[in-house]
């Protein structure tokens, strides 16, 4: 906690600047979240395209999803970091998805895109609960 020797205290000034740089870059935050998005969907096509290349592709989802995951929240996209998180941890636990795999990575990556380009943010509303519950909340489980 502040103050209490192991970290130093925030002077009010330091925090409105920083909060003033956060609101800075969350206006640009949508520019980079849609171009995430776009090579989010262009590595689900390649991996749809051809699985015999799992070994390069897996790893390159992963980074977007986690890199799209760990910004998302910060901005008012809490559902792209849990879906980025089960998607990352679904390729951590299979090292050699099946082809049910692979669907069930590509439905979350899609999902991802889809909160950003429809703009669904916080809770994403209606529509967004309901992408939400239509998608393995497990590694493997296929709602």
């Amino acid at each position: 906690m502040a103050g209490d020797g192991k970290f130093p205290e925030l002077s009010p000034e330091a925090l409105a600047r920083a909060e003033a740089a956060l609101a800075g870059l969350s206006g640009r935050y949508l520019e980079w979240a849609e171009a995430d998005a776009a090579r989010m969907r262009a590595c689900l096509d390649e991996i749809q395209a051809s699985q015999a290349d799992l070994a390069q592709l897996l790893p390159r989802l992963f980074t977007i999803s986690h890199d799209m995951k760990g910004q998302a929240a910060t901005f008012g996209y809490p559902l792209v970091s849990e879906l980025g998180n089960r998607l990352c941890r679904m390729i951590e636990s299979r090292p050699a998805p099946t082809p049910q795999d692979v669907s069930c990575m590509a439905r979350l990556g899609n999902a991802m895109a889809r909160i950003i380009t429809e703009r669904m943010a916080g809770d994403g509303g209606e529509a967004g609960r309901a992408l939400v519950a239509e998608l393995p909340s497990e590694p493997g489980q296929i709602p």
